[in-house]
């Protein structure tokens, strides 16, 4: 498959089903609380898990091959996943490796994984504690963003997601990231801050198209992601939650190296805990260092960062482990 990434962008469930029209076997994998609110809108056989981060295994995968296989799923099946990130990504790996690969579409019903997990065709699953440390790249056929699920939404996981979303500008718009926090002081009202999650959906896209295999500009969408998937690993933080805290290091850790003004970091720190965002890190610096140096970007005695210049204007930039532990003591 090409690297197209298709967006749908529609503000009722009910726009979702025509879309699958031309399907004629589909199967949802489907997360189970998401299940009791709306798994009367697909109108298909169904496939319900527990999506937590101990289920994102292939332990699980094995379970949902297992009831693919008893529905009858074969290479002319389609699956929809429909949930969050951990939904997105496990029903994606699965569809990928089952019979070496059958067509899959996405329906994201969280912020964050409206605007990050669900874009760009990363299917990841965890093996022991490490995130998404086996996994496909693999497009779906389309990911449809629907502003209704996000009524619904948890607090605490709306929060999540628009530490993604905020990710997203600080890479690359700086124009939508002052502009979105200025909304979001003000209101959580969906249909305001709706233009802003399209806008960041259509940016990772954007990003994704040009490097599928995040081999260039795609690793910026790392920005804050080696610190919170160790913050994650050793704390068990929500993942939003962690990319919150990681953004803030990866801004101290730039006037650290002298790329970013101290001042632009207190900044995105201090709008940060306006908007109700974790800007810490509960993580000791020693733990802190042994998870992110098993960091799947390690290579040999560097890791790759994603550094901030200024908001709007990130760069990759490797660091020897001995000297970024050093920085990380300093900061602490």
């Amino acid at each position: 498959m090409d690297n197209y990434v298709k967006l749908h962008s529609c503000s009722s469930v009910d726009e979702i089903l025509p879309l699958l029209l031309e399907e004629k076997d589909v199967i949802v994998i489907i997360d189970s609380k998401v299940k009791k609110l709306y798994g009367e809108v697909f109108p298909y056989p169904q496939i319900e898990f527990e999506a937590t981060e101990k289920n994102k295994s292939l332990t699980q995968v094995g379970k949902l091959t297992e009831q693919l296989l008893e529905k009858g799923a074969n290479r002319d099946s389609f699956i929809l996943a429909v949930g969050g990130g951990i939904t997105t990504d496990i029903a994606g790996f699965t569809a990928s490796v089952y019979f070496r690969g059958i067509r899959f579409a996405f329906v994201p019903t969280t912020l964050l994984a409206q605007v990050d997990a669900s874009i760009g065709g990363k299917n990841g699953i965890n093996s022991n504690g490490y995130k998404n440390i086996i996994g496909t790249i693999n497009q779906p056929q389309f990911t449809v963003m629907c502003s209704s699920f996000l009524k619904t939404l948890p607090e605490e996981d709306f929060k999540g997601g628009v530490a993604e979303m905020l990710k997203t500008f600080v890479i690359g718009e700086k124009k939508s990231y002052f502009k979105a926090v200025e909304i979001l002081k003000k209101t959580n009202k969906i249909s305001d801050i709706y233009p802003f999650i399209v806008r960041a959906a259509a940016i990772k896209a954007a990003i994704v198209e040009k490097d599928m295999y995040e081999t260039d500009e795609r690793k910026l969408l790392n920005l804050g992601h080696t610190f919170a998937h160790a913050i994650e690993k050793e704390s068990g933080m929500a993942h939003g939650h962690a990319v919150s805290a990681g953004i803030v290091l990866a801004a101290k850790l730039s006037v650290k190296l002298s790329f970013l003004k101290e001042d632009e970091a207190q900044m995105i720190k201090n709008n940060f805990k306006e908007l109700g965002l974790n800007t810490e890190s509960p993580v000791p610096v020693s733990y802190l260092m042994n998870a992110i140096s098993r960091d799947k970007k390690r290579l040999r005695d560097t890791i790759t960062f994603i550094l901030i210049k200024e908001i709007g204007n990130c760069f990759k930039h490797p660091i020897h482990i001995a000297k970024l532990e050093e920085a990380l003591y300093d900061l602490s």
